[in-house]
């Protein structure tokens, strides 16, 4: 974890409620009954077992069945002004976070990590780790419908949401 500075703490518990929630029946059975798009091909079984094989495409991946999870917030120094632009919580453009340009990190927006931490959105904060390392275990969601729901229905977006619902739902964080 990079650039979390005060943060670490409150990361450090969305990764246990990720953790949690990827190893419930509940996620489970909501991953084998969704639909989705943009699922390289995969039935809803064989994608719920992309997720718990756990096998990084991007990065240095590491032991498999073992999720990878390396985190950082985004910098100018590191990502641009570009992406620092998008990030701004005003943006046109609602970035919350990159999986890290095919490295294998998730990045994260260091304003959006500072009001989920201010909001206690524990739960989002686990869903975008989740939505990120769909990206990183080999899925993505680049627009591919006209219509502006195209986040709604891709697998990882839909993954992401699925975990802060299901966290939000339990009552174990906002």
């Amino acid at each position: 974890m990079t650039g979390y500075s005060n943060y670490e703490k409150f990361a450090r518990l969305a990764v246990v409620k990720l953790e949690e929630v990827l190893n419930s029946d509940e996620f489970r059975k909501a991953v084998l009954s969704g639909n989705y798009i943009r699922t390289n091909g995969f039935s809803n079984k064989d994608l719920y077992e992309q997720i718990m094989k756990a096998h990084e495409v991007q990065g240095e991946g590491g032991e498999d069945k073992v999720i990878d999870l390396r985190l950082r917030t985004l910098s100018l120094d590191s990502d641009g002004s570009g992406w620092m632009k998008a990030c701004d919580l005003n943006s046109r453009y609602g970035t919350i976070g990159i999986d890290g340009n095919r490295d294998g990190i998730a990045a994260i927006c260091p304003q959006r990590l500072e009001l989920w931490a201010k909001e206690n959105s524990i739960s989002e904060l686990a869903g975008h780790y989740a939505h990120e390392y769909m990206h990183i275990i080999g899925f993505s969601h680049h627009k591919c419908l006209s219509s502006q729901n195209w986040r709604e229905k891709t697998f990882v977006y839909k993954i992401g949401n699925l975990v802060t619902e299901l966290i939000s739902n339990n009552g174990n964080a906002n």
